[in-house]
């Protein structure tokens, strides 16, 4: 069993995805570097791979320096987007797929009186730094919401959750990592099916959400919208809304 992280005095939700964002740094600056090398040469060939070399760096540059923004601060704009966007009276059964170390669990939690927030994952530490239960129960610790949160290590694949169990279905950063495609589809029918007539379902990731409200629309539900967000993320950042129709 993995070990948590030390106790802190403030909860820690991790670095998203950091082997991506050590890749596109690293790779980026060296890209760079090699472009200014070539640059100091005359003639059209090395002219020619130093811009190249200096627009491929550049992009990868910016795709690390914007997840990086997004672990620090663009993480907790989408959560209080997501959450907000919920309109939670405080009765309500809320389901994180892919909790990570409780993020928008967590916060869920705190809008919540008598409801309950249930976070799922299999925690996978490449997607996330520190991506444990451990951690996990740690924040929720350090949150103060212990009584409002429950822990599922589960499959979205594979809810272990009657039909129509919760109120508000959420995702961030979960779903792209679930291969092959086809099993995405899955994933997505298992949250239409989880989720009670009247509810409402945001998935929030990296990649254009488009196909998740293809998915959520067959299932029944209504697509509210799908748009980008990322002035909202400081990174690239897809939100689908959708609402399950009352009986």
């Amino acid at each position: 069993m993995k070990k948590p992280v030390a106790p802190s005095a403030k909860p820690n939700y991790g670095v998203d995805a950091p082997p991506f964002i050590v890749g596109f740094l690293a790779g980026g600056s060296l890209s760079v570097a090699l472009g200014a090398v070539c640059a100091r040469s005359s003639g059209w060939l090395p002219r020619t791979a130093s811009a190249l070399l200096f627009l491929g760096g550049g992009g990868a540059l910016t795709l690390g320096f914007a997840m990086t923004a997004y672990a620090v601060a663009g993480k907790y704009r989408i959560r209080d987007l997501i959450i907000d966007r919920l309109n939670l009276a405080g009765g309500e059964q809320v389901l994180d797929v892919g909790m990570g170390r409780g993020l928008l669990a967590i916060g869920a939690a705190k809008r919540l009186t008598t409801g309950r927030a249930v976070g799922i994952d299999i925690w996978n530490e490449a997607d996330l730094s520190g991506n444990n239960i451990e951690n996990a129960r740690q924040n929720i610790r350090l949150e103060g919401v212990e009584d409002r949160v429950e822990l599922r290590n589960a499959d979205a694949r594979d809810m272990p959750f009657p039909d129509g169990s919760f109120d508000a279905v959420v995702s961030l950063l979960c779903l792209h990592n679930i291969e092959p495609e086809s099993d995405r589809e899955t994933a997505c029918r298992e949250i239409a099916r989880v989720l009670k007539p009247g509810g409402i379902a945001l998935l929030a990731d990296y990649v254009p959400t488009e196909g998740y409200a293809t998915i959520l629309a067959r299932c029944g539900l209504t697509i509210v919208q799908t748009r980008a967000h990322f002035a909202d993320a400081y990174a690239l950042m897809w939100i689908t809304e959708a609402r399950k129709p009352e009986l």
